[in-house]
């Protein structure tokens, strides 16, 4: 999520004082920059193919229309050419490895014996997956938590639907991966509103063999939504999707179902759901994902658009906040 407050701290930490900026093929969109909350230095450099992005949401100081790898090519050969050598960066390096590690670490410092963290998810995950595995994500608030959490280690393995945004992207789509790699490991990491939508796609992962894994991040809710109605309006609307039986659903499209309840499972069922994948069969893992703790992206974006009322709005708005957290008092038709 670029640099700004909806990013990691590693991220935050390495860019602060940042006084030119190269951006090359990118838009600059709503997610990637935490609800435009990102802090572009006045001095932009913009390289893309298509025209039509710059200066759509920060204005460039220079815009260069340009296919990205003959830009980079021509901006190296220019370098070279000036006599300029790289400058050693052990301290920046330093600064970034000890962020990241300090920042896993406060995910998963302590167990959950009531749910899964979603830090002891990711990390058992990680340890277990081969270098090349494919991951796919779908659209919600475990697509911010893997983006945090989720260390990725070759370029095109994680596959996310970000910036279309659609809802019911991850089954459809790991299936797809695994078609055209059937020797590589291919997981699903999907929220269950979102598994809802697109989970009966499963059966054809049945049909043809496919030893595709889907962790299905099960709270009952449609998290990331949910999130920010509930931390300004102490409310749920519209989001509340109860339990669901992920296990029939299993049955139904002739998966394997596998449950993980708690942080002293994590490992073994994962290492149990590999082990049936990898015997031609998908499985489906029904995940009890505690999501207690923010991400840093739904924080992020909740500050940047409270940041963005005038000062009397934005007083009304934290007043009826604690006045409905604290009281639990009902919101009018005006607010």
């Amino acid at each position: 999520m670029g640099f700004g407050p909806s990013a990691v701290p590693a991220a935050r930490k390495a860019f602060e004082g940042c006084d030119c900026l190269i951006a090359v093929g990118l838009r600059f969109a709503e997610l990637a920059t935490g609800s435009y909350g990102m802090p572009i230095p006045e001095n932009l450099i913009h390289i893309d193919i298509n025209p039509d992005v710059f200066n759509k949401n920060y204005p460039a100081k220079v815009a260069i229309e340009a296919d990205a790898s003959e830009a980079l090519e021509a901006l190296l050969e220019a370098l070279k050419a000036s006599g300029q050598k790289p400058r050693e960066s052990t301290e920046l390096q330093a600064l970034i490895k000890r962020e990241k590690e300090s920042f896993i670490r406060s995910w998963t410092e302590r167990q959950n014996h009531e749910r899964v963290n979603p830090g002891i998810f990711f990390r058992e995950l990680r340890s277990r997956l081969a270098d090349d595995a494919y991951v796919v994500v779908d659209d919600g608030n475990h697509t911010f938590l893997t983006a945090e959490l989720f260390p990725v280690y070759q370029s095109k393995h994680l596959i996310s639907p970000t910036d279309f945004n659609c809802m019911g992207y991850c089954v459809p789509a790991t299936i797809g991966v695994k078609l055209t790699h059937p020797d590589k490991q291919v997981v699903a990491i999907v929220g269950d509103g979102a598994f809802l939508m697109t989970g009966l796609e499963i059966v054809t992962a049945s049909r043809l063999g496919l030893g595709a894994i889907f962790f299905v991040f099960n709270d009952g809710e449609l998290a990331q939504i949910s999130q920010f109605q509930q931390i300004p309006l102490n409310r749920k609307t519209c989001t509340v999707l109860g339990e669901v039986n992920l296990e029939g659903i299993a049955v139904a499209t002739g998966a394997v179902y596998l449950q993980m309840k708690n942080d002293l499972e994590a490992a073994s069922i994962v290492e149990n759901a590999l082990k049936q994948a990898s015997e031609g069969r998908p499985v489906i893992v029904d995940v009890k994902i505690d999501y207690s703790r923010k991400s840093e992206f739904t924080q992020g974006v909740v500050k940047v658009n409270l940041g963005r009322f005038p000062f009397s709005q934005k007083m009304r708005f934290i007043g009826r906040a604690i006045k409905r957290h604290l009281l639990g008092a009902p919101s009018s038709s005006s607010a």
